[in-house]
């Protein structure tokens, strides 16, 4: 069994969604048994709490934002669809960014009812994991991002994948940092288990204000594992850069 991981793709109204278009077509090709979006297939922007009251905030829409996320799941899914006998199991992980939909909704709960995660279809293609939960295929665990210590706080570090496997003593994948990083360690009885930040795949331009200064550590592209063993290992891990996929 192959399975591929789709990092934080983060469909936005500023940015062209074309590189879904790519990237369904290599889908097509490669023929993953598995997909898995690891979260924040939407961005979501109008609902940033980051930036509310800038200059720069001026113009946004819920609305635009919700076409521009199902522009980019129809632009993927396409060849997908029409691709004949090819039909693969999809996994969308809902990310802190879908979750801004829910966080609204909870501070003006006049908008409860009228806003929703179901405004973004992932039902429709998907097998959606809801937000900090984990879904576990073949002996790996996957979520947008995990957490630790009596507080909860997302896992992070330099060498986060190193830092995955050792908190969680299991074969681990995570999004949310834009970051690619894997590490492996071996259990007592043989077993290899990996951790594994799985980049991004948001448009080229694409940034947040937050991370200006930290953004040039984002890696885009997908990430393939071949021939799972069913225990949380496989036989080879392809890690295809965003780059390489928009030239082909």
């Amino acid at each position: 069994m192959n399975l591929m991981i789709i990092g934080d793709p983060h469909a936005h109204p500023d940015y062209d969604n074309s590189r879904f278009e790519k990237l369904g077509k290599f889908i097509v090709k490669a023929k993953p048994d598995t997909i898995v979006c690891m979260g924040d297939m939407a961005d979501m922007p109008s609902l940033s709490s980051y930036d509310r009251g800038t200059k720069g905030f001026e113009g946004r829409r819920y609305k635009n934002d919700v076409d521009a996320t199902l522009d980019a799941q129809e632009r993927l899914l396409r060849p997908i669809q029409r691709a004949r006998g090819y039909k693969p199991i999809m996994h969308m992980l809902v990310g802190n960014h879908e979750d801004r939909i829910g966080r609204a909704v909870n501070s003006t709960p006049e908008l409860d009812g009228a806003i929703g995660l179901k405004d973004l279809e992932y039902e429709k293609h998907w097998k959606v994991t809801q937000f900090k939960k984990c879904v576990t295929i073949k002996g790996i665990t996957f979520s947008h991002y995990f957490t630790s210590g009596i507080a909860g706080r997302p896992i992070s570090s330099i060498h986060i994948g190193h830092t995955l496997v050792s908190k969680l003593h299991c074969s681990a994948v995570q999004g949310h940092t834009h970051v690619y990083n894997h590490s492996e360690q071996t259990r007592p009885d043989g077993q290899k288990i990996f951790g594994l930040s799985a980049g991004c795949f948001s448009h080229p331009d694409y940034t947040e204000t937050w991370c200006a200064d930290t953004e040039y550590q984002w890696w885009r592209g997908i990430i393939i594992l071949e021939g799972l063993d069913g225990e949380g290992y496989y036989n080879g891990i392809r890690a295809i850069t965003q780059r390489k996929l928009l030239k082909a």
